[in-house]
């Protein structure tokens, strides 16, 4: 009986030991992508308008123009601003767009408001696109005439527009 007392104590006492450590690997990893590079290929433009009234210009990033309340001359020579987009295929890129461009002349200005952009691998208006072998975006918005006694003549301005990568 002691022989078998001494027997379950020593199976009773065999020591456990707990893995204090481990270890793993991991990986580590980059993408280079190609500089995003953004080139203006066409002005915005408005086109020729009579002065003498008050009303706004509403142009679209697929080149539509709405006139309300002035007149407009011409048939054509209106359009979006356009940017050629390249970098590497198939990334998003994001676009930033001022709030409003300020259009002047001799000290009277014209401001164009509510801007958007439309990425050539979009189907609607939108701050995005994805690079592509001739990827572009237009930007629109609306020219707002608040006077009608601004001096005549050409109205200018420059504007930013930048892009990055998502």
């Amino acid at each position: 009986m002691v022989y078998i007392l001494l027997v379950l104590l020593t199976v009773l006492t065999i020591d456990i030991y707990a893995q204090t450590s481990f270890t793993a690997q991991s990986s580590a990893s980059v993408t280079l992508l190609d500089i995003l590079r953004l080139v203006k290929t066409e002005d915005m433009n408005f086109g020729r308008l009579a002065n003498g009234s008050v009303g706004s210009v509403s142009l679209s990033t697929s080149g539509e123009r709405i006139v309300n309340g002035i007149t407009a001359i011409g048939e054509s020579g209106w359009k979006p601003a356009r940017f050629d987009v390249s970098g590497t295929p198939d990334y998003e890129y994001y676009i930033s767009l001022p709030n409003e461009i300020t259009l002047e002349k001799d000290g009277n200005q014209l401001v164009v408001e509510n801007l958007v952009a439309k990425a050539s691998s979009a189907t609607e208006n939108g701050l995005k696109g994805v690079v592509t072998s001739n990827a572009f975006f237009t930007v629109g918005g609306k020219l707002v005439i608040s006077s009608p006694n601004f001096t005549p003549g050409n109205y200018h301005a420059s504007f930013e527009v930048s892009v990055g990568y998502n």
